[in-house]
């Protein structure tokens, strides 16, 4: 059994992004079933700075003592500048963290969505987040692509608890 906290920021002004954290929601709380059980406590908020800032500040998404958190920040290709609202902040300090970065996309998908996901990347090692800690994806709202993502993040932070023992 496996507790997680996860918190999830959003391009709310994004059809796409909502879409796929929606459907990543699902796939965590699919996951996390499947795997023993076990809770998720999540967190949404908005892709704002305002927002995000709390982040930084708090340091961790977790509650103290918990397993590895996630941190998923969803944004859209529809709206590339909300990938500037992603934080460039000192988040060095979240080392038990694991950052997921979506840009969702459209059917067919434009060929500037890699580099807006390269961008998201980059803002967040500025912000001293080890490369390592991110799992970066394109992905459309189809629930299978988001759920085998959730999978993904769900098997690190095993993956992660497994080493910490």
């Amino acid at each position: 059994m496996m507790d997680a906290r996860v918190a999830i920021y959003v391009d709310y002004n994004s059809q796409l992004a909502k879409s796929v954290a929606e459907s990543i929601w699902s796939g965590l709380t699919r996951s996390a079933a499947q795997s023993g059980g076990g809770r998720i406590s999540t967190y949404w908020d908005g892709l704002d700075p305002r927002n995000v800032l709390k982040l930084a500040t708090s340091r961790s998404p977790r509650p103290e003592g918990a397993e590895r958190g996630v941190v998923i920040f969803a944004v859209g290709q529809d709206r590339p500048d909300a990938v500037d609202d992603i934080p460039v902040a000192d988040l060095s300090g979240t080392e038990r963290t694991i950052f997921g970065l979506v840009v969702a996309v459209p059917e067919p998908q434009s060929p500037l969505a890699g580099p807006l996901l390269y961008q998201g990347v980059e803002r967040l090692t500025n912000g001293g987040v080890r490369m390592g800690d991110i799992e970066p994806a394109l992905l459309r709202s189809a629930s299978a692509e988001c759920e085998s993502y959730a999978e993904r993040l769900m098997e690190r932070l095993r993956d992660a608890r497994g080493r910490a023992r």
